[in-house]
């Protein structure tokens, strides 16, 4: 997410789209206060989270969860380790070589590692609603799937969750890309849409719509959700951790929800928690941050937490999601998706 306008903003679409140049980095979680965490236990078992993106606030419920020492509490010390999705899942999947336990990444490349042979799986879901988002000028006609036909599509490449939301609108759309024309553009959408050189692009639905109408421009927003979800962002771990040390999965699972229940109840609390961890340089402009932050919550909550809790995961939106990769060519072969996913570390969650 652009801080100084789009150079920041560019950068930042960039690492949110799972690529990037960047050096991966890593941070210890930051020692509660007194006044905010339960007193420190003598011992706390370190455990590395591996982060799909840089700092930012889009993490808001896990240094939550360390600021308020939900984390230790469970007899846990996390550090946050900061790298790139297609290098999470396999680290997560290798241990414990890699020394990785727990990773953030999305329901999508779970099912992409496994066909690969990579023995990982999601043990919380953390966004319920597909993040990305087709978004125009106002003038621009965007309220159904149908309003892609014909039109020119700017994505950043033929990669990531962009193009996967763009795949998925056109099965569901019974289209294919004949139908529209699709143009890359790298990650410079918001720049794109403000010069017109594209009339539609394809981002997160907390990002570049968001830092449009803070250039004053309306938008018309049409959410890849609203028209074919998938499953997104949440907690994997390899099978061997699963196996070897369950309670250490359900210790960290509890504390990780119990971040984003406080989240969910206090953005503002939260969004001061977090700036303990995102370093200034990378925060940008703090308000559009905040905005960024409070657009995301409606992602991480729907009917299914409602009634299942949250952090639940949905194995018919996932059975829905590899029927269509494997139609879009994006799997070569079937996957058990009963293998790729877990309620069993999630309260009030079952198989």
């Amino acid at each position: 997410m652009k801080g100084r306008f789009f150079l920041f903003f560019a950068i930042l679409s960039m690492m949110l789209s799972s690529c990037g140049t960047s050096t991966p980095t890593t941070a210890p979680t930051t020692a509660p206060t007194a006044a905010s965490a339960p007193q420190a236990q003598p011992t706390l078992r370190r455990v590395t989270l591996a982060m799909s993106y840089i700092p930012n606030v889009q993490f808001a419920p896990y240094y939550v969860a360390a600021a308020k020492g939900y984390y230790a509490a469970e007899g846990i010390e996390v550090t946050f380790d900061y790298n790139f999705e297609n290098d999470v899942s396999q680290r997560a999947a290798t241990w414990p070589a890699s020394g990785v336990e727990f990773a953030t990444t999305s329901g999508t490349s779970v099912l992409l590692a496994r066909q690969q042979g990579l023995p990982i799986k999601t043990v919380m879901s953390l966004y319920q609603r597909f993040p990305i988002a087709f978004f125009a000028k106002a003038n621009v006609p965007l309220q159904s799937v149908n309003d892609l036909r014909g039109q020119t599509i700017g994505i950043p490449g033929r990669f990531g969750e962009s193009f996967y939301a763009l795949l998925a609108a056109l099965y569901a759309g019974k289209m294919t890309e004949a139908d529209v024309v699709v143009q890359e553009i790298g990650f410079t959408q918001t720049a794109a849409i403000m010069e017109d050189k594209v009339p539609i692009a394809t981002g997160y639905a907390m990002n570049e719509p968001v830092q449009l109408r803070e250039q004053g421009i309306a938008v018309n927003v049409l959410l890849a959700a609203d028209v074919f979800n998938l499953p997104a962002n949440g907690i994997a771990v390899s099978e061997a951790l699963i196996q070897q040390e369950p309670e250490l999965v359900r210790g960290f699972v509890r504390a990780s929800l119990r971040g984003l229940a406080d989240t969910l109840a206090n953005p503002d609390e939260a969004f001061e928690l977090s700036l303990q961890f995102v370093p200034e340089a990378q925060l940008g402009n703090p308000d559009l941050q905040r905005k960024v932050l409070i657009e995301s919550l409606p992602f991480w909550q729907n009917e299914m937490t409602s009634q299942y809790g949250l952090g639940y995961t949905d194995g018919q939106l996932w059975a829905r999601t590899e029927e269509f990769m494997r139609a879009a060519g994006l799997l070569s072969a079937p996957v058990d998706v009963h293998k790729a996913f877990t309620n069993e570390f999630v309260p009030g969650g079952s198989y």
